[in-house]
């Protein structure tokens, strides 16, 4: 990452503690959106090592603009501040997130505001869930769940010392499964050159790929623990999203737990805290219809 607490990472606390200033908020989001100076949302002109600056002025075109404007964060009634300080409670959580939860951390007294600040929340959560997997993965799949559409949850996850731990996971709930599904779920979760390893049986035994080495193998060994994390996935759903509902087979709901168990590979919080804020500040904002799309809290708790 290219933001200034990758380059001088502080001390939680003290970056907590910088989170109460909004000055240090506008610079480090600055700095973190235009690594080489400025570029205006407006006319796309460049400057240079250009210094920080609360509204940004366009030599080019004369319109001084936000730090946020054409973003995630694009309008928003709330502080860059209080964004960031969601973005931090977020990096640390490791279990769920819930509009209570958030509104007990940022104070908010309105549920309609937590309501909408979850819907962006989530959003961020499937952006940071797009790294891609590499090296060696696993990919296999188990029937979703209460599914009564037949739905299959695919999952990829790399592999460290033959299967004994896990690197990164990537899942998704898929309507069937398919040879062109698996085909699609590889491209769409694997690193162009990485080496695959799926289960002996079809259909991933017609799956061809030129952009990835696809091999299948019949013994279970290496496949335990992708069955084990789909295991934990449906343990987690049922301890932290009490109430079941048909809304708990949404993706949005795969990303959470995606998103915690690759949390917990990170030896500290701040570069997955500064993955979060940039991709809010380099996402460009949703409008309303595609916000009220968007799920707040999946069949769980509010």
């Amino acid at each position: 990452m290219i933001g200034s607490i990758a380059n001088n990472p502080p001390p939680e606390v003290e970056l907590d503690d910088r989170l109460d200033n909004e000055s240090w908020c506008l610079s480090y989001a600055f700095r973190l959106r235009w690594p080489q100076g400025f570029v205006c949302p407006s006319c796309g002109a460049a400057h240079p090592k250009s210094s920080f600056q609360e509204k940004p002025l366009c030599r080019a075109c004369g319109r001084s603009t936000s730090i946020t404007a054409g973003t995630l964060l694009h309008g928003s009634k709330k502080s860059l501040g209080t964004w960031l300080r969601a973005l931090w409670w977020l990096s640390g959580e490791r279990c769920s997130i819930s509009i209570m939860k958030l509104k007990n951390h940022l104070g908010f007294s309105s549920y309609q505001t937590g309501w909408a600040w979850m819907k962006k929340l989530r959003f961020i959560i499937s952006l940071a869930n797009r790294t891609k997997c590499c090296g060696i993965v696993l990919v296999d799949s188990v029937p979703a769940e209460r599914s009564v559409t037949g739905e299959q949850l695919l999952s990829a996850i790399e592999s460290v010392a033959h299967g004994h731990a896990t690197g990164r996971l990537q899942m998704q709930l898929n309507d069937s499964l398919s040879r062109e599904a698996i085909a699609q779920f590889c491209r769409q979760t694997v690193t162009p050159g990485s080496v695959i390893i799926g289960p002996g049986r079809a259909p991933f035994t017609s799956v061809r790929m030129e952009e990835m080495i696809y091999t299948t193998e019949d013994s279970s060994f290496h496949h335990e623990e992708i069955l084990r994390l789909c295991a934990s996935y449906q343990l987690w759903r049922r301890r932290n999203k009490c109430r079941w509902s048909p809304r708990l087979s949404t993706q949005s709901l795969v990303d959470e737990f995606c998103f915690f168990h690759n949390g917990t590979l990170c030896t500290n919080r701040e570069p997955l805290f500064e993955d979060l804020v940039f991709k809010a500040l380099t996402h460009p904002p949703l409008n309303l219809e595609s916000l009220k799309e968007l799920p707040a809290s999946p069949g769980g708790e509010a």
